[in-house]
């Protein structure tokens, strides 16, 4: 009698241990799923500001081929008139 009362005292043992592991093991991953999110949403961020930042820089440039051409072919025909 004695032997089949420690082997249920053993099981119940193991199968709290296993609950506490289990509860253990849903916290932390739980933790690392909130910590997965934040480092979405500040890769996420990082795109938008680098292609922003993209933008920035190349939109200046192109207008600048587009619009400068035409202003600096008038700024040198008066300074070559001025010349003359």
């Amino acid at each position: 009698m004695d032997n089949v009362t420690e082997k249920k005292e053993d099981k119940n043992s193991n199968n709290d241990d296993f609950k506490k592991l289990l509860e253990l093991n849903l916290e932390k991953n739980q933790e690392i799923l909130l910590i997965s999110k934040e480092i979405k949403r500040y890769m996420k961020w990082q795109q938008i500001w680098s292609t922003l930042r993209f933008l920035l820089i190349f939109i200046p440039i192109i207008l600048g081929f587009i619009y400068l051409p035409p202003l600096l072919q008038d700024l040198f025909a008066q300074y070559r008139d001025l010349l003359k």
